[in-house]
């Protein structure tokens, strides 16, 4: 290497270890008026590293913690005191329970449409068109429906009947509605699951876990029973329904509807 190069290189080697060796002198160097501050980069590198993971964490606990103090909002609409033009429809499972809600109707200053069609299913009527055909008769403001009793033994019943549950749900389009699930007197292959996965929440009554009084033959409840049976639905609906109305209990007995429609079964 050149000499004038062993000038230079020794001039920068004399800097670099001045740095270095002022920077271990923790309250710098004072020379006449002048004071040289001590690097910080030995502090630094002996300093543990700080993480951001833990600001992080601590953000992410802020948001957690309001989010719990944050009220979750009611999904539920308020209860409706108003009068309701009631439709109710279904297949046999109506003999007994329409009646009971009639006389609930009368107590509570509702009008009921009643319609029965016997041995009828999701697919009978979500093929039909009739629900559709009835709503634009009665008007109704609120909907009960029946339906899934003549539908337990049918196999691979979702894809077998979904295509009819969301045609019946389509053709109520936004009228609030409940949807009384099957008295159960047997294992079903998923009527009921099928049901409840479809209808929004706060629709679906779970009958199947209830315990009835049977008639003769094993599977209608008793009229006594069914009765029992529309006052847990009532009683069900004043906690857990998405559009609770004013059912209040009017007592023994049953009344009629303003109306009653009977179909035959279908051939």
């Amino acid at each position: 290497m050149n000499k004038p190069y062993w000038g230079l290189w020794s001039l920068l080697l004399t800097a670099l270890i001045f740095f270095v060796v002022l920077s271990f002198w923790q309250d710098g160097i004072r020379i006449g008026n002048f004071e040289l501050k001590t690097a910080s980069f030995t502090t630094d590198l002996g300093a543990p590293m700080k993480h951001h993971k833990s600001a992080q964490k601590g953000d992410a606990a802020t948001d957690e913690k309001s989010a719990e103090n944050t009220p979750a909002k009611d999904w539920r609409a308020p209860l409706d005191t108003t009068a309701k033009n009631i439709l109710f429809i279904g297949d046999s499972m109506l003999e007994g329970l329409a009646p009971r809600l009639a006389k609930y109707c009368d107590k509570n200053g509702h009008t009921l449409v009643e319609v029965i069609w016997y041995s009828s299913s999701s697919k009978i009527w979500g093929e039909s068109g009739r629900l559709a055909e009835l709503i634009a008769k009665y008007k109704p403001n609120y909907i009960f429906i029946c339906l899934g009793a003549n539908e337990l033994y049918v196999p691979d019943i979702k894809r077998a009947r979904r295509h009819f549950v969301k045609k019946i749900l389509a053709e109520i389009g936004d009228i609030p509605y409940v949807w009384i699930g099957p008295p159960n007197w047997d294992e079903d292959t998923g009527i009921n699951d099928l049901i409840e996965q479809e209808v929004d929440d706060g629709c679906f009554y779970l009958s199947a876990h209830d315990h009835f009084e049977r008639s003769r033959d094993g599977a209608h409840p008793t009229r006594a029973s069914a009765h029992l049976w529309m006052d847990r639905v009532v009683k069900w609906m004043a906690d857990n329904c998405a559009h609770p109305i004013r059912l209040k209990n009017p007592g023994e007995g049953v009344g009629k509807a303003s109306h009653i429609i009977v179909y035959q079964p279908p051939k």
